[in-house]
Formats: C-alpha cells, structure tokens, sequence
C-alpha cells in the first residue's frame, strides 16, 4: 500500500482549471455573489441597522413563522 499523498497517486479530486473556478468570496452567509451581496448590504443600511442585525430579525421572523 502507498501513503496517502504519496506524489505518483495524489488522489482526490483533480484541480480545475483556474478559467473554470468560480469566485465567489466567502461572507456571513456563505457563498454569495457580489451582486447579491451588494443588494442585502444596501437593504441592511437603508434600514440603518449593521447587516447582522438586520439579517437575524429578518431570519428570526421567518424563522418563528415556519414554527407555527
């Protein structure tokens, strides 16, 4: 038997190919696109509270609606 990480049989997943990645930055809420994220951050301060507080009102309310 080989090591694991042994360099003739890496195995694992191949790498891709960096055309082929897709970059999305990892935020509060998980993977995000810029676009998506640039509407809750405008939305969080229109309401002129700090994006976490505005979020977990929002995700407490719908949170207690589905415990109904």
């Amino acid at each position: 038997m080989s090591k694991k990480g042994h360099t003739n049989n890496p195995g694992g997943r191949p790498t891709k190919d960096p055309e082929d990645k897709v970059l999305t930055p990892a935020r509060q809420l998980g993977r995000v696109s810029d676009e998506d994220w640039a509407i809750l951050q405008g939305a969080a301060a229109s309401s002129g509270k700090s994006f976490t507080k505005w979020a977990l009102e929002i995700l407490l309310r719908a949170a207690k609606r589905q415990g109904k």
